[in-house]
């Protein structure tokens, strides 16, 4: 995707970076099953949550001020709306093997 807007960049590196930081906590988990692991698991969610939620009101903000660039905020506004759905699928993940390795 080739964007032209500096916080739409930023916001798709923090995007992945989130994406990708949690994909390897969740193998580390299924590998490991640490309790330490998903104690870290979820204080990076928490720190995540955060993190993304204040960059998505940063791109509603952004996308009424330059409502030009209303497809590429769109897009960049989805890809970061889609770690919810990913975040809550990982979690259920580990709810369902949370017990295995106890």
């Amino acid at each position: 995707m080739n964007t032209i807007q500096p916080i739409n960049k930023n916001a798709l590196r923090i995007a992945t970076i989130s994406f990708l930081l949690g994909t390897m906590l969740l193998l580390l988990f299924l590998i490991f099953g640490s309790n330490v692991l998903l104690q870290i698991g979820f204080c990076y969610v928490l720190i995540a949550s955060v993190l993304n939620g204040i960059t998505l009101i940063g791109l509603l903000a952004n996308s009424i001020i330059n409502h030009q660039y209303y497809k590429e905020n769109l897009t960049t506004i989805l890809l970061v709306l889609l770690n919810i759905p990913i975040t809550l699928g990982y979690i259920s993940i580990i709810a369902g093997n949370q017990y295995q390795y106890i």
